[in-house]
């Protein structure tokens, strides 16, 4: 296990939590991105905000209305359907593989993930410090028990790929950063089911 990634992780434990996996990763080949509907909108920039609370009220006022997207009101069951099922996902934007894609997706991270896994739940990290910044921030985007994660199974051979199933049979690809440590990732993982 990386100690970088090990050291990023345990900022993250809950009191007495125990540290059991730790991968960077990122998604698996085939894996779709969630729909912009489905994200949450940016957070501005910390000059935008400077720059907003400058306004008049009325202008802040104007400003956030207009960033209302009234998409975002439609309930779940009124959006058209999206083919989230594919060679790298399976289970629809609603199952927990699709929390897990748009809660990383909302974080609005690096490429590379961290994946976690403690003796109480799973989580995800991501770096969304600016690229102009030498030291890592660590945001976690994704949380779940552990018993939510049915199974991690490494492909064979060196390719790093890892499906996580879920619970509610939603299943997602991921790809180990450096594809030997995703057989020892999935092993320990397992261990302490």
């Amino acid at each position: 296990m990386n100690q970088d990634r090990r050291r990023q992780a345990e900022d993250f434990l809950q009191p007495d939590e125990q540290l059991i996996a730790v991968c960077a990763c990122e998604p698996g080949p085939g894996v779709p991105s969630p729909p912009e509907d489905l994200l949450a909108p940016p957070e501005p920039a910390a000059l935008g905000r400077r720059i907003e609370e400058k306004l008049p009220r009325p202008l802040q006022q104007f400003f956030k209305a207009r960033a209302h997207d009234e998409r975002r009101d439609d309930p779940p069951a009124d959006r058209r359907p999206d083919p989230a099922d594919g060679p790298g996902m399976e289970g629809g934007w609603q199952s927990a593989a699709g929390r897990f894609l748009i809660g990383r997706a909302n974080a609005r991270g690096a490429a590379t993930d961290v994946l976690v896994v403690t003796d109480r739940r799973w989580f995800g990290l991501t770096d969304v410090s600016p690229l102009w910044q030498s030291t890592p921030t660590m945001k976690q985007f994704w949380e779940v028990p552990r018993s939510a994660v049915t199974a991690v199974r490494a492909a064979p051979g060196l390719q790093g790929r890892m499906d996580i199933e879920f619970a509610d049979f939603s299943w997602v690809g991921v790809a180990a950063v450096t594809p030997a440590e995703a057989p020892a990732f999935a092993a320990a993982a397992a261990r302490y089911r």
